[in-house]
């Protein structure tokens, strides 16, 4: 179950933007000979129907519906109990209820004459629900992840906005660490406190504690110590626009070394954008002075997953993304500093 503040927000993303994604699915629908475009979404897997409605799902199976005229219909095997607040916070869906979804699903394409069908994560569909569907409808099911990929990777001046005003929180909360850092608790717990009460919907913190041991991130809790050089990251989200800000800090004295490499890392990213030819665009970057590139990657929306590695080391972006995190490991005489922030294409929709 999430735990952060979900509620439409006309102002940040309005029922118009959210319309004009749907109308380039249905285009793309079109252009590919499909009847409509079948999701599904769980805790886990929401960030695709999220992108496509606004709405960030929670915590039940449910099937989100485009045909390719007219408005999707979004079916949920959550009681009708929370139909009030689902309906406030997907605005431009039909909302159904069913302990059986599929079946819903199932009769509206075929009161649709749907023969063919686009599935998105087709292979990774739960059987039971599908069996619900195909029992009430007999249309072809084609794999249609590409299709959806394409359309939502498309950059949109909307997911910029959210992105920049996300990680605005983030950086906020990365503020907020207090100047005693002696274990990890405290430092997770001001930055988490922050981030919720700034708005976002979900925020993961998790603390490298001692970067001269170990580089991997954990959400360790409590009284784990921290030593004198030591990482957060911040994961959040804003009406499902996941960013990632990850900072180094020196737990007793920074003597600006550490601010000056961040205040490095962040104009470097304005140079920078989540496209095919990144790797080579980074390796050209001027690193400040005694410090090297260790490792990089970066993550982005991929389907029904909120971030997922695209590029990394050894391996480029192989298309544009509208927005992108950058994750960057660099080694220095005194030991790893770890950076990371999000990257925005500059030409969007």
């Amino acid at each position: 179950m999430r735990h952060g503040l979900i509620q439409w927000d006309e102002a940040d993303l309005s029922t118009e933007s959210v319309r004009a994604r749907q109308a380039r699915l249905q285009q793309a629908l079109v252009d590919e000979g499909l009847d409509g475009l079948l999701i599904y979404t769980n805790h886990v897997r929401s960030a695709a129907v999220t992108w496509a409605t606004g709405f960030t799902p929670y915590w039940s199976d449910a099937l989100w519906l485009q045909p390719t005229e007219g408005a999707p219909l979004f079916a949920t095997a959550l009681s009708k109990r929370v139909g009030n607040w689902i309906a406030a916070t997907n605005p431009t869906s039909e909302i159904e209820h069913s302990p059986k979804p599929g079946g819903l699903i199932g009769a509206r394409l075929t009161r649709l004459g749907a023969a063919r069908l686009g599935v998105v994560e087709l292979d990774r569909m739960p059987a039971g629900l599908m069996a619900e569907v195909v029992d009430t409808c007999k249309a072809e099911l084609v794999d249609a992840t590409e299709l959806f990929a394409a359309v939502r990777a498309a950059p949109e001046a909307v997911e910029a906005q959210l992105a920049v005003k996300a990680a605005a929180i983030a950086d906020e909360a990365l503020a907020s660490i207090p100047a005693l850092r002696t274990c990890a608790g405290d430092v997770m717990q001001a930055v988490e406190l922050s981030a919720r009460l700034a708005g976002a919907e979900e925020v993961y913190v998790a603390v490298a504690p001692d970067l001269s041991r170990d580089t991997r991130f954990a959400r360790v809790k409590g009284a784990t110590p921290l030593a004198a050089r030591f990482a957060i990251r911040v994961t959040l989200a804003r009406h499902g626009v996941w960013i990632r800000r990850i900072a180094t800090f020196a737990r007793d004295h920074d003597d600006g070394t550490l601010a000056k490499i961040a205040t490095w890392f962040d104009t470097a990213c304005l140079d920078l954008a989540p496209v095919s030819g990144l790797a080579n665009k980074l390796s050209e970057t001027p690193l400040p002075a005694g410090l090297n590139l260790t490792a990089w990657f970066v993550e982005a929306p991929a389907v029904g997953r909120p971030l997922q590695i695209v590029g990394e080391d050894g391996q480029d972006l192989v298309r544009t993304y509208g927005m992108a995190n950058l994750t960057l490991c660099l080694s220095s005489n005194d030991g790893p500093v770890l950076l990371g922030g999000p990257l925005l294409t500059k030409q969007t929709l």
